[in-house]
């Protein structure tokens, strides 16, 4: 238990931590969403495999991080080392997870199909074991950082900052790759993925190096409830915390509803608003992207003094709002005529998404201290893991769903931009309304969630008050 009081002035971070921490949070979206954005086109466009193979292939590993991800929670909390429990997961991690990444996309020519398939699925299983090693703990540390209920959610903030800063370089990996001194897209993806994973490895560090870790006890220094942070009773104890189920629910359907229709709008892109113009669509997507990044960057103070003002709950059910009206909007912004009309759509679409990823976990920080009232536990990272493990499964349910729609909307990749009328109208109804209805899903959770300022406070004070001696 925390050694401050919820709102004590201790309680606050200096802002060179938070911006260490933030730094953390470029790597793990990066890991996160860059092969939901590049698998397709590099293998679909440069090997020929199916969409709907892809989608299989980013979905089997979620598989096994439902091993991994709670092993690695239940590792992290009961490591005890004069590094802490979580920095030397992160720093090995990290460096793991980067190499990982610039491997993948080193598939050797030749394979065919199926030869390709399994050869990037064995990468993957590689790729998100180390993943997890590392944002696991990652997550962790960021909810044990400070007990202050604002605080948390200022802290998120400058995790999404620097995510937002990933976001930037996602959106133009694409085009990267479409540049004239590489031969097509799997040279292209192959140089820039070497590139990519020396930043991700210098980004890895700095929360591994510079976060202060909270002190933790010796194992004989703990109370004996605290002794049982066993794999089953831990895990047991996370998925039956509502709240914190709640807050899974509203980013799950986000992550489904947002990813289920990526390959959707990207092959509208190209065959529809860019007439199969590869490089026109390429600039497209980069432009775009660097329009929703930049409004989720001026978003971040925002969000951040939203849920100050408003309450997490509040703010993040306005702020999801904003994602319906996004979503229906495309129907009109899609438009080859005004290629670049679709960027109005993301002006409402980027600050729901990352008043998401801003106040979620803030949230969960939160339910932290509710789940170690009801139980006695702290377990930062089995929440972390589980937390990590639903929004994987989320996106690769998401990537399989997509390349399934995909297929069954009529698209050929051979057609190019003589795609069928109605398969074009079949694209951009999807690309309308899966979003929206997912969104409403993740408001009518988080509407149902019931820890509120004022609840918060009171269970720091009852946490402390059983614990006054200021063990972490």
């Amino acid at each position: 238990m925390s050694n401050h009081s919820a709102n004590g002035a201790a309680s606050k971070l200096p802002r060179t931590r938070k911006i260490a921490f933030g730094i953390g949070g470029f790597a793990e979206n990066f890991f996160h969403n860059a092969l939901n954005i590049m698998a397709t086109p590099f293998l679909n466009i440069g090997f020929g495999v199916s969409p709907a193979l892809v989608s299989l292939a980013m979905t089997i590993p979620r598989f096994w991080d439902a091993i991994t991800d709670p092993v690695m929670g239940a590792i992290s909390d009961n490591f005890r080392s004069r590094f802490g429990r979580r920095r030397p997961f992160v720093f090995v991690g990290g460096l793991l997870t980067s190499f990982c990444f610039a491997a993948l996309w080193w598939i050797p020519s030749g394979l065919g199909q199926t030869g390709t398939f399994w050869a990037f699925l064995i990468g993957l299983m590689l790729y998100y074991t180390a993943f997890t090693v590392f944002v696991v703990p990652y997550l962790a540390l960021g909810f044990e950082m400070t007990p202050d209920y604002n605080e948390r959610t200022r802290v998120m903030s400058y995790r999404s900052l620097f995510a937002t800063v990933a976001g930037f370089a996602m959106n133009w990996l694409y085009w990267l790759t479409q540049r004239d001194i590489f031969d097509g897209i799997v040279e292209g993806m192959r140089c820039v993925g070497i590139g990519c994973g020396l930043v991700l490895a210098c980004a890895t560090m700095v929360p591994a190096l510079f976060v202060k870790e909270v002190h933790v006890p010796k194992p004989e220094e703990l109370p004996a409830h605290d002794k049982g942070l066993g794999l089953l009773a831990s895990l047991k104890g996370t998925l039956s915390t509502k709240p914190f189920l709640l807050v899974i629910a509203a980013c799950v359907s986000v992550i489904i509803g947002v990813l289920s229709i990526m390959q959707v709008g990207m092959y509208l892109n190209i065959f529809y608003v860019a007439s199969g113009d590869q490089k026109l669509a390429s600039t497209i997507q980069g432009i775009a992207g660097t329009c929703y990044q930049v409004t989720a960057l001026l978003t971040v103070p925002v969000v951040a003094w939203l849920g100050v003002r408003l309450g997490k709950r509040r703010a993040l059910m306005g702020i999801l709002s904003l994602g319906i009206i996004g979503s229906l909007s495309s129907w009109f912004t899609f438009d080859p005529a005004r290629p670049y009309l679709q960027i109005a759509s993301l002006f409402f679409s980027a600050p729901a998404i990352t008043g998401l990823w801003i106040l979620a976990p803030a949230m969960i920080a939160d339910v932290c201290d509710y789940d170690d009232l009801r139980s006695g536990v702290r377990r930062e990272g089995m929440f972390g893991a589980a937390y990590g493990w639903f929004t994987k499964v989320g996106g690769a349910l998401a990537l399989l769903i997509s390349g399934f729609l995909l297929v069954r909307t009529g698209f050929d990749v051979k057609l190019e931009a003589a795609q069928a009328p109605a398969t074009i109208m079949a694209m951009r109804a999807l690309n309308a309304l899966v979003p929206a209805i997912f969104f409403s899903a993740a408001i009518t959770a988080i509407w149902k969630y019931p820890i509120t300022e004022q609840m918060a406070d009171e269970i720091r004070r009852r946490l402390e008050g059983q614990n006054p001696s200021g063990a972490a």
